[in-house]
């Protein structure tokens, strides 16, 4: 297709609705809007500038035909209606899940909260995005066959705080689409409409009353997010205006759907009574037609108040229907003083939660957009009081009453109020500015300058040459300012990159303070400095020519499609090209890993070549004593020296809670490589098991254990050589409990299917499997408890076993168990896998009734059962939560526990350490769920 007959087409996937625009790239058009057919209405189909972003699931009397191909579902303004009536079968809001690390984002776990709805067909964020957008290309197609969307080019946007692990989850939603799209952030985009409409004489005149140069704050305020981005305005000495991207903001999940939720909270007691809570599909339901109200009282010429009402549960809408009435002033009272609230130029966003809760999402804690705005300023441009002017975008801003009062708090910071640029249209602005942007990159009309608001770094090792392990430093990669497209290399230090393996590197990003040059070393603080996912390479090393370690430097460059680009290349090449390994983000969630320092020695510390060979010489001491023990049989090893083989590895390497992860794994390596000499006696079988399960505790945290877990499942199908042992039972159940974090769904739920016959009632059916004669029972529960990847109904069914039992026993391990099963908060695995709430509170009856001052564990128990995680899909009644609570009061708990069953109180990290009941390998940290990444 020659670049004449090419067009550009803008597509902005909004979380509540979806816009394409388009205009020929060849020429300075005005972009168009392409109106959507979709269903309007049962059996109905209309075109419509606008696709609302929602799936939902027809019942089977709704069956009708699909042009589009999305069955199961049906996509667009029918879903949206016919999802407000019917509970339980919509999806809302996945573009927001798409930022959600504490879910596996590629499972299917949407529609939330809906775990007894067996005939709704589920889908993941990420094939959520992709229905939305294959929607979009068939629609496209059907009606332009002559430019088929695939070949045309196509800007897709998204918000501008999305971190590198969204946007790569984006792209691969637009890949299984059958598109490839370029990434443009939503503010800008917002900005390049208003330079469409607005034209650079006139911003080039704002710059000039504002002494030459103007800045101007985009507030973006989505469905989902919310977004500030600081451009500045400069006429040049040749009379050029010069357009600056200077600051972007952090991510905040914070926008319409938390007005919505603020509302329906509202709503809540007026249909369920002041005592009592809808179930989450009722919530949701009820969230939608606070959205609606909402949506017309805050437009033009509102009524003075609107009915919403929530159907019945079920499929025909059986049951009595709830109404009550939202009205005008009260919608504008919960938006005007809880989402703009006036603040102060110097105020910083608390820590109160503000009818913002509901469903699984990490919603931010305070709902005031303004203080999010003024400490965006503080951290971006402390030297201004107050913008020269606010372009506003977003649906929430088509309320009068709305712009004039955050025009004002934001013109209270300094001596004059804001001015306001031309109004956008907040449904269609970002679509067409991304036709806009695509036709300015191909040589029509401005660009915004800027580059990269971020500077990236690759974390070192936290000790070198003798430095305190408390003291990380990085490398910068990437600068601050970097432009799309330029490649960038550190070779200031030189770097070692071992070949044949996988290899992590820990990256952090800035947005503030110097800007650092590619190969600048820098000290890491938490202020200036946040955590990205970590980044893994593989590559086969028989494609290698060398083994070993290879000599690099670290290139970094941002992606024309909008993405971060890293890679390692190869520094001695010899006669011959250097290779390149691109380094790949990780981007499936729910397993929290993280690599840190080698840890110190006691004693004096040795230069580092010193050091270095001290370490390695012990290091090939033990592995030559694990060689003894399980390589090629030796007529000189005696029985002594493989019962002893653990007290020999802490003799050559110091005690066994000092290992660091490099040490283990590597023990770990050499153990699993003598695998089959386990069968040799029951003493090699306990000893592999022992370190085994240590060395490869907690089943991740370094780059190839995923190849090692791998390389371990099977060795459970094949049980014990020497059942009749029971110590070696132990040692084996410990060793499969140690890596569970590491298993995956399909293994865990496979041990699980082996190990319920011997935990089921003795009335049970089930059928034990052959040739599998366990010993060791209390070992065998606590490994069972902790596979918290299991299907929440078979975790369910686990604990309801376990139940029966505390009834005639009264071991303390029991109830241990029951709590990490029905835990609120997983400790590694993703929360759609958290056993229902319902489920749970039946298990809080009972623990309720126990003795606490004689059931040591009760306490701890409760805890994890009862604790407040803002799900309500997740979380047990209030009710149930505060006799927790004053049962906790009554046994003299911990005031932490006591707060955290009764408000939200992230999990820290050292309580996520302590959950795993042993001390981890030193240097891996467990990250927060808003880090994890797997």
């Amino acid at each position: 297709m020659s670049t004449s007959s090419r067009l550009t087409i803008g597509i902005d996937l909004v979380t509540t609705h979806a816009v394409v625009a388009w205009a020929r790239t060849a020429a300075a058009q005005t972009p168009e809007v392409f109106p959507v057919p979709q269903w309007v209405a049962r059996g109905e189909v209309g075109e419509r500038p606008l696709l609302p972003s929602f799936l939902y699931a027809p019942v089977a009397e709704e069956a009708q035909s699909d042009p589009w191909q999305d069955s199961p579902w049906i996509i667009g303004e029918h879903a949206r209606r016919r999802g407000r009536e019917v509970p339980g079968r919509l999806v809302a809001s996945a573009k927001s899940w798409l930022c959600h690390a504490a879910v596996d984002r590629t499972a299917a776990i949407l529609p939330w909260g809906t775990e007894d709805a067996s005939d709704v067909p589920r889908v993941s964020p990420v094939e959520a995005s992709e229905r939305l957008l294959r929607h979009l290309k068939k629609a496209w197609d059907q009606a332009r066959p002559e430019h088929p969307l695939d070949r045309q080019q196509v800007i897709l946007t998204v918000p501008a705080s999305f971190d590198q692990a969204a946007r790569e989850l984006t792209l691969e939603a637009a890949r299984q689409a059958g598109l490839t799209v370029r990434l443009l952030e939503e503010p800008q985009a917002a900005f390049y409409d208003a330079m469409q409409r607005i034209g650079s004489a006139e911003l080039g005149r704002l710059a000039e009353r504002c002494g030459g140069r103007a800045s101007v704050v985009v507030c973006d305020v989505g469905g989902g997010t919310s977004d500030f981005t600081l451009i500045q305005l400069a006429r040049t000495r040749d009379d050029v205006l010069r357009v600056t991207r200077t600051a972007v903001g952090r991510h905040l999940l914070l926008g319409g759907d938390n007005m919505d939720l603020a509302l329906a909270h509202l709503c809540e007691p007026r249909l369920a009574g002041s005592s009592e809570r809808l179930g989450p599909q009722r919530f949701a339901q009820l969230v939608a037609a606070c959205r609606a109200a909402k949506e017309r009282l805050l437009g033009p010429e509102p009524p003075a108040q609107i009915p919403v009402a929530v159907a019945g549960t079920g499929s025909a809408l059986v049951g009595a229907t709830l109404r009550t009435e939202l009205g005008r002033d009260e919608v504008q009272q919960v938006v005007l003083e809880g989402f703009f609230a006036p603040a102060a130029r110097d105020s910083k966003p608390g820590r109160q939660r503000s009818g913002l809760v509901g469903f699984g999402l990490p919603y931010e804690r305070d709902p005031a957009i303004t203080r999010h705005l003024a400490s965006f300023l503080t951290r971006h441009a402390p030297e201004t009081k107050t913008p020269d002017a606010l372009l506003l975008n977003g649906g929430v801003f088509r309320s009068k009453s709305v712009v004039r009062r955050l025009v004002e708090v934001v013109g209270s910071w300094g001596d004059q109020a804001p001015e306001v640029l031309a109004e956008l249209d907040p449904d269609l602005a970002v679509a067409r500015g991304a036709v806009t942007f695509g036709l300015a990159v191909s040589g029509h009309g401005i660009t915004i300058g800027g580059g990269a608001p971020h500077g990236y770094y690759v974390g070192l090792e936290a000790q070198q040459g003798g430095r305190a392990a408390t003291e990380r430093r990085a490398i910068c990669v990437v600068p601050r300012g970097a432009k799309e497209g330029e490649r960038h290399v550190a070779r200031a230090h030189p770097l070692a990159l071992r070949v044949g393996r996988a290899v992590r590197f820990d990256l952090f990003a800035s947005d503030t303070g110097k800007a650092h040059a590619p190969g600048e070393i820098v000290q890491l603080d938490e202020d200036r400095f946040h955590r990205l996912p970590p980044v893994t390479m593989s590559f086969d090393s028989e494609t290698t020519e060398q083994s070993g370690e290879v000599g690099v430097a670290l290139e970094g460059e941002l992606s024309a499609i909008g993405t971060l680009e890293l890679a390692c290349v190869e520094t001695e090449p010899g006669q011959r090209e250097p290779r390149h390994y691109r380094l790949a983000f990780e981007l499936r969630a729910a397993q929290s890993n993280a690599v840190g320092a080698v840890s110190s020695e006691n004693g004096p510390t040795p230069r580092p070549s010193e050091r270095a060979r001290m370490a390695r010489g012990r290091l090939d001491a033990a592995h030559e004593a694990i060689d003894r023990v399980f390589g090629k049989r030796r007529q000189d090893v005696k029985t002594r020296e493989t019962k002893d083989l653990v007290r020999e590895l802490e003799r050559l390497l110091g005690p066994r809670h000092s290992w660091t992860t490099d040490v283990t794994r590597g023990l770990f390596d050499a153990v699993l490589s003598g695998r089959k000499a386990r069968r040799r006696s029951p003493d090699h079988e306990r000893v592999f098991w022992m370190i085994a399960g240590f060395c490869l505790r907690p089943g991740f945290g370094h780059p190839r254990d995923r190849e090692r877990i791998a390389s371990l499942a099977p060795l459970f199908r094949e049980g014990l050589s020497f059942g009749q042992e029971s110590r070696g039972w132990q040692q084996f159940f410990i060793a499969w409990r140690r890596v569970a974090a590491g298993l995956s769904e399909a293994t865990q739920a496979e041990i699980r299917a082996k190990l319920d016959p011997f935990l089921a009632p003795s009335e049970s059916k089930l059928k034990k499997p052959k040739g599998f004669k366990p010993l060791a029972p209390e070992e065998l529960l606590e490994l069972a408890s902790w596979l918290e990847r299991v299907p929440a109904e078979r975790r369910g069914l686990l604990g309801r076993w376990i139940l029966e039992r505390t009834w005639t026993d009264r071991d303390p391990r029991l109830w241990s168990a029951i709590g990490r099963l029905g835990a609120r908060v997983p400790i590694y695995a993703s929360v759609h896998h958290v056993v229902p709430p319902r489920t749970v509170e039946r298990w809080l009856d009972h623990l309720l009734r126990e003795k606490w001052n004689e059931m040591p564990s009760a306490a701890a128990a409760a805890l994890q059962l009862a604790r407040v995680t803002d799900d309500r899909a997740r979380d047990v009644s209030p009710a149930v939560r505060e006799e927790v609570a004053k049962r906790l009061e009554q046994v003299g708990a911990r005031a932490e526990w006591i707060e955290a069953v009764r408000e939200l109180v992230p999990v820290a990290a050292t309580e996520r350490a302590d959950l795993y009941g042993e001390d981890l390998p030193v240097g891996l940290r467990l990250l927060e769920p808003e880090e994890n990444e797997e």
